[in-house]
C-alpha cells in the first residue's frame, strides 16, 4: 500500500519504472512540497504510485494512465507541505493562485480568456476526477476585464455532465462596478459627490447580485449572472467588499499561521457613507481608468519570516496615497517578493518599490493583440524593480510571466479565426508562426523560513531555481545551488 509523503528537495523528476533516467522516459517534474504516493523503495530509487492524465493521439484527447514510476533514492521526504504561490501566466492580465500548506487554495483574478480555467483543469485534474475544487476565496483586485472576466468563465466552467468545477466559498473586490462607458466618465461607477472640490464615489458595491444591471458594463453583467448562479447552488458564498485595514475576511488562514492583510482601497468616509476619490491621469482632469485601477483590492501576506505583497494595478498616485498611510499607521510595506503592479506600467512611484525592497519581483504581462498592446513590462520599471530591490542581494530575481514561457517556431501555418466554433475573415497565412509550448509560470513556494522560485523551459526537465533563506531580521541568504534530483 501507497503511503503519501511531500518531497523535501528542490526539484525532482519522475520517470517510469526500471527504465534509463531519459528525457524520453520522463512523467513529470515535482517541487518542493509536491505530494507523492510512496510504495517503497527498490534497488535504490523510490517507487511510485504514479496517476496522470497522457494525451491520446488516436482519440484525440487527454486519458488518464496509471504508472509505475520512480524518483531518486536520494529524495528526501517531509511530514506536511509548504506555502505556494503560483503566477500564472495569463498573457495581458493578472492570475495568482496561493495554496496553503493544508491545501487551502485562494484565487487572486484570473485574466480575461480561458487560461486560468485550462490550467486549472490541468494542475489539479487529479481532484476534478472527482469532486468540484473547492476555493477558500476568489479576489478580483478591481474591475477590468482582465483581472476577472477569466473568473465568470471560471465559474461558469463544469468537469463533466453539468457539475461545477469550482465551489467558491467567499469573493472579495473592490466595491466599484462599471457602468457601460457611454455614461461618461463621472458616472461611469455610479453616484459621486464633491467636498472640498473634490469627486468621490459614494456608490460602492457590496453585493454584486443585488446591484441592478443598468449599473453594469458587459464584463460585469456577466460576472453578475456567474455569481447569481453559484448562490443559487451553495447559499453559503459570501460576496464582501474590502478595504484598508480588514484582517477579519482571512481569518481561515490564522489556523496555519499565515496572515493576510488588506492595505487597499483606502477609503474614506463622506456624508456618512463609504467612499473613494476620484484619481487623475497624467493630466489634471480626473480619469476614470486611473481611478478603477488605483484602487485596487491591494494585500500583504505574511508566512513567517516571508512576506509577499500583491499590488494589483496600482498607480504612482495610489502608490504615493499608500505609502504615506502606512507610514503614518506604523505599516511596513517591505516584502521579500512583489507582484509588481499594473502589468509593468511606466505609471510608478520610485518610493514604494524602495519602501518594499523585493527579493523576488514578478510582472504578469503578454502580447495578444495590437489592441492590447501597452508596452509592458515598461524599461524603466524593470529598471527601478532592480535598483530598488534588497539593497544586500547581489543579484535580485525580476520575472515577466511572458518571458519565462515558451515559444516554439512552426515556421509556415495558415491560421483560421473563429468565433462561437464558426470561422471569421479570410485565412491568414504567415511564413513566421509560433506556438507557446509553455506558458510562464512562476513557481513560488516557502516553509516561512526558506524560500524556493522555479519556471520551466521548453527543454523536459529543466528548469531556472533559486533557493534563499530569510531570518527574523529580515536578512537574506542564497544557496549557491538548488537540490535537483
Amino acid at each position: 500500500m501507497a503511503t503519501t509523503r511531500f518531497i523535501d528537495d528542490d526539484i525532482v523528476h519522475v520517470y517510469k519504472f526500471g527504465e534509463p533516467r531519459k528525457d524520453e522516459n520522463m512523467l513529470a517534474t515535482l517541487f518542493w512540497g509536491d505530494q507523492v504516493q510512496v510504495v517503497g523503495k527498490v534497488g535504490g530509487a523510490w517507487q511510485l504510485d504514479f496517476t496522470m492524465r497522457v494525451w491520446n493521439d488516436a482519440a484525440r484527447r487527454y486519458e488518464w494512465k496509471h504508472f509505475d514510476a520512480a524518483i531518486s533514492g536520494k529524495v528526501r521526504f517531509r511530514e506536511s507541505s509548504v506555502l505556494k504561490v503560483r503566477f500564472v501566466d495569463v498573457a495581458q492580465g493578472d492570475a495568482a493562485i496561493i495554496e496553503t500548506p493544508q491545501g487551502k487554495l485562494i484565487l487572486l483574478d484570473g485574466g480575461e480568456e480561458d487560461h486560468i480555467k485550462n490550467y486549472i483543469g490541468y494542475a489539479w485534474a487529479h481532484i476534478l476526477r472527482n469532486a468540484p475544487l473547492q476555493v477558500e476565496a476568489i479576489i478580483v483586485s478591481h474591475g477590468d476585464a482582465d483581472h476577472f472576466a477569466g473568473l465568470t468563465k471560471l465559474l461558469g466552467a463544469t468537469r463533466g455532465h453539468g457539475l461545477p468545477m469550482i465551489v467558491p466559498h467567499r469573493v472579495y473586490h473592490s466595491g466599484l462596478v462599471k457602468a457601460a462607458s457611454s455614461v461618461g466618465e463621472k458616472k461611469l461607477f455610479g453616484k459621486t459627490e464633491t467636498k472640498d472640490d473634490r469627486l468621490y464615489i459614494v456608490d460602492l458595491v457590496d453585493d454584486l447580485c443585488a446591484t441592478p444591471d443598468e449599473r453594469l458594463n458587459r464584463p460585469f453583467k456577466a460576472w453578475k449572472a456567474a455569481l447569481v448562479k453559484a448562490t443559487a447552488s451553495n447559499q453559503d458564498l459570501k460576496l464582501q467588499r474590502l478595504a484598508y485595514g480588514d484582517s477579519q475576511p482571512f481569518d481561515f488562514l490564522n489556523p496555519e499561521g499565515i496572515q493576510m492583510q488588506v492595505i487597499g482601497p483606502i477609503v474614506e468616509e463622506l456624508n456618512g457613507k463609504p467612499a473613494l476619490p476620484f484619481l487623475h491621469g497624467d493630466g489634471s482632469g480626473i480619469s476614470a481608468s486611473h481611478t478603477i485601477n488605483g484602487h485596487s483590492v491591494v494585500l500583504k501576506m505574511t508566512f513567517g519570516n516571508i512576506r509577499f505583497l500583491f499590488g494589483a494595478d496600482m498607480n504612482k498616485e495610489s502608490e504615493t496615497g499608500l505609502l504615506a498611510r502606512t507610514r503614518q499607521d506604523g505599516i511596513s510595506l517591505a516584502a521579500e517578493v512583489l507582484k509588481a503592479p499594473h502589468h509593468g506600467s511606466a505609471d510608478f512611484d520610485p518610493s514604494m518599490l524602495e519602501a518594499v525592497r523585493a527579493v523576488v519581483s514578478v510582472v504578469s504581462s503578454g502580447d495578444e493583440s495590437e489592441t492590447k498592446e501597452y508596452i509592458h513590462p515598461r524599461a524603466g520599471l524593470v529598471g527601478a524593480l532592480g535598483k530598488y530591490s534588497r539593497p544586500t542581494v547581489e543579484k535580485p530575481l525580476v520575472y515577466v510571466t511572458e518571458m519565462v514561457a515558451f515559444f516554439q517556431r512552426i515556421g509556415t501555418a495558415t491560421i483560421q479565426k473563429t468565433m462561437d466554433g464558426e470561422p471569421t475573415g479570410d485565412p491568414i497565412s504567415t511564413a513566421n508562426a509560433y506556438i507557446k509550448k509553455k506558458f510562464g509560470i512562476v513557481h513560488i513556494r516557502t516553509d516561512g523560513e526558506r524560500v524556493l522560485v522555479a519556471c520551466h523551459s521548453g527543454k523536459p526537465g529543466m528548469k531556472e531555481s533559486y533557493a534563499f533563506h530569510v531570518d527574523a531580521l529580515g536578512q537574506v541568504t542564497f544557496e549557491s545551488k538548488t537540490r535537483e534530483l
